[in-house]
């Protein structure tokens, strides 16, 4: 029997993109996107949440908030957060047993104070640069979880897996092999992929901005490189993911801001 029971995507904000200038002869214009949040059911884990989107605890410090949308143009609005979502569905967060991090952006960690009791999972790079993160950076020091809550760094994948193919690393977050995870650092100084081996959903975070860069072969603007902490390595796991979905075409790819989901 699967261990992924169910698999469900939130729109818990937006944010706006020009692709005429992030891409390199592209015509596609402005497009505005969802910022998604993943809620999986898991046979013996529970409930489970990849990110945790846009709260108003990105808004907490003015200031700070300014600066983050000088140079991303977010939307969204209380009702918006993953809290408020769950709830409105007749959910309690206090169901969320796990929460698996891509990465440290606001977006990702925007509502992990919101969320009464849980444990933090990703790899170790991620986990080890948000209890790092400048504080003084008021986004940060609002979107932080507590440090009581627990976080786990997932071990490394003993079993067989074609990713082994792609990636030097290759960890199994739950020990069962439900949900393996790899390094796609390049975005940010630390991101960390997950795939569901029994959907076939490889959640990709912020390693393009959605689909399009895959499916219609579009190639990065010097801008969008600018907006990449390892913009080399941002190129090359593009490679890399294009790779994969060219040699195993029953994968679906999500990121953060995909659409069509």
């Amino acid at each position: 029997m699967d261990k992924i029971l169910s698999f469900k995507r939130y729109k818990c904000g937006y944010e706006e993109f020009n692709f005429s200038e992030l891409y390199r002869q592209c015509n596609s214009g402005i497009k505005k996107l969802p910022v998604n949040v993943f809620l999986i059911e898991h046979k013996k884990k529970g409930h489970i949440l990849i990110n945790t989107g846009c709260s108003n605890l990105l808004k907490k410090n003015p200031v700070a908030y300014a600066k983050l949308t000088a140079k991303r143009k977010l939307f969204f609005e209380e009702k918006d957060s993953i809290s408020a979502q769950l709830l409105a569905e007749g959910i309690d967060p206090i169901c969320i047993k796990k929460v698996l991090l891509t990465h440290c952006d606001p977006e990702c960690c925007g509502s992990l104070p919101l969320l009464p009791k849980y444990e933090l999972l990703s790899n170790a790079g991620v986990l080890s640069l948000i209890w790092l993160s400048d504080t003084a950076d008021g986004i940060m020091k609002n979107t932080v979880p507590s440090e009581e809550v627990s976080q786990k760094a997932a071990g490394l994948y003993k079993g067989d897996t074609f990713l082994k193919q792609y990636f030097k690393w290759v960890y199994d977050v739950f020990d069962d092999g439900s949900i393996l995870a790899v390094d796609i650092t390049g975005h940010a100084k630390a991101m960390t992929a997950f795939y569901l081996t029994e959907k076939n959903i490889f959640i990709a975070a912020d390693a393009s901005i959605d689909e399009t860069a895959l499916t219609e072969n579009l190639v990065p603007s010097d801008k969008l490189l600018n907006r990449q902490f390892f913009p080399d390595d941002y190129i090359s796991v593009l490679v890399t993911l294009k790779k994969i979905k060219k040699e195993h075409p029953q994968i679906k790819f999500i990121f953060s801001h995909s659409e069509n989901i």
